[in-house]
């Protein structure tokens, strides 16, 4: 779907919009921590960044965004469920709790990942394939705005 502005793809849309932000607020104006969200093509509005994170601030994020009505329950466990069981066991399929707390993942294009594979495997109109596609959605939404995914 094409927005009056003409944009297609939410690379676009964040492009434009964080273009469309520095030319508003001069480097003068802008704090450290707004300019450094503006030149990552960030929006400045949002709290969590679901491209730049670690499984601890997915856990935190998935908690907020559960609290604000925003994602299910049942997404807020399947965000949460390995960061819950890493921090319970001290590790989870390799992945040590200072991992966890550390390194930084993309969680939508992770999940995009993780969505091929389960497609290979359960088919195209499981009901599993369904929930990622929804919440895929919203995490997309929540970082690019509404017209981000097709």
């Amino acid at each position: 779907m094409i927005n009056p502005i003409g944009i297609t793809n939410y690379q676009s849309v964040s492009a434009t919009q964080s273009s469309q932000y520095v030319q508003k607020h001069t480097a003068s104006e802008m704090s450290d921590n707004h300019a450094e969200s503006a030149n990552s093509l960030s929006f400045p509005d949002r709290t969590h960044d679901f491209t730049h994170m670690t499984l601890e601030e997915q856990s935190k994020a998935a908690k907020d965004l559960y609290e604000q009505g925003v994602i299910s329950m049942g997404e807020h466990a399947f965000m949460t469920g390995k960061y819950g069981l890493i921090e319970h066991d001290g590790q989870l399929g390799g992945t040590t709790l200072a991992q966890a707390k550390s390194e930084k993942i993309n969680v939508i294009d992770t999940m995009k990942d993780n969505l091929a594979a389960v497609k290979s495997q359960a088919g195209g109109d499981s009901e599993v394939v369904k929930n990622y596609h929804s919440l895929i959605r919203k995490l997309e939404v929540y970082q690019f705005g509404l017209n981000a995914s097709a």
